[in-house]
C-alpha cells in the first residue's frame, strides 16, 4: 500500500501508453478526473480503498464497477454510500485477467508511468 493523498492528478489520462494504473488503498479524495473511455482502455485499473473519492455519474456509468461511490451534486461521496462502497470491486470487465496478473506480479507499491518507475 502506498500512502498517497490529495486529489487524483488529471494528467494521468493524458498518458497515451499507460496500461496499468493501481491507485487503490490510499487516501485520495474528491472527484475522479477520468472519463469512462480512459478507464476502459486500461488493462488494469484499481481505485477502491479510497473512501473519500467518488466518480461523476454523468461521465462514468454506474455499470462500471470501480469500487468507489458516485458523487453527489457537490462533488462529495453520496451519503448513502459513504463507508459502504469498497466491497463493490474493481473494473469487472477485466477482473479475471487482473487477478491473474496480480498473482504473477508483486508490484510492492511501485507506480510506473510510461515505462519508468516514479514512486516506490
Amino acid at each position: 500500500m502506498n500512502q498517497l493523498n490529495g486529489t487524483v492528478p488529471s494528467f494521468l489520462s493524458e498518458m497515451k501508453n499507460l496500461k496499468h494504473l493501481n491507485l487503490s488503498d490510499n487516501s485520495f479524495h474528491g472527484v475522479l478526473p477520468f472519463n469512462e473511455s480512459f478507464i476502459k482502455k486500461l488493462e488494469v485499473f484499481e481505485i477502491g480503498g479510497n473512501s473519500d473519492l467518488c466518480y461523476n455519474g454523468s461521465v462514468i456509468s454506474s455499470r462500471l464497477k470501480l469500487g468507489i461511490a458516485p458523487c453527489d451534486k457537490y462533488g462529495l461521496v453520496e451519503k448513502e454510500y459513504y463507508g459502504n462502497y469498497e466491497s463493490e470491486g474493481g473494473n469487472e470487465k477485466k477482473e479475471t485477467k487482473k487477478k491473474k496478473k496480480k498473482e504473477e506480479h508483486n508490484g510492492s507499491g511501485k507506480i510506473w508511468f510510461g515505462g519508468e518507475r516514479i514512486l516506490r
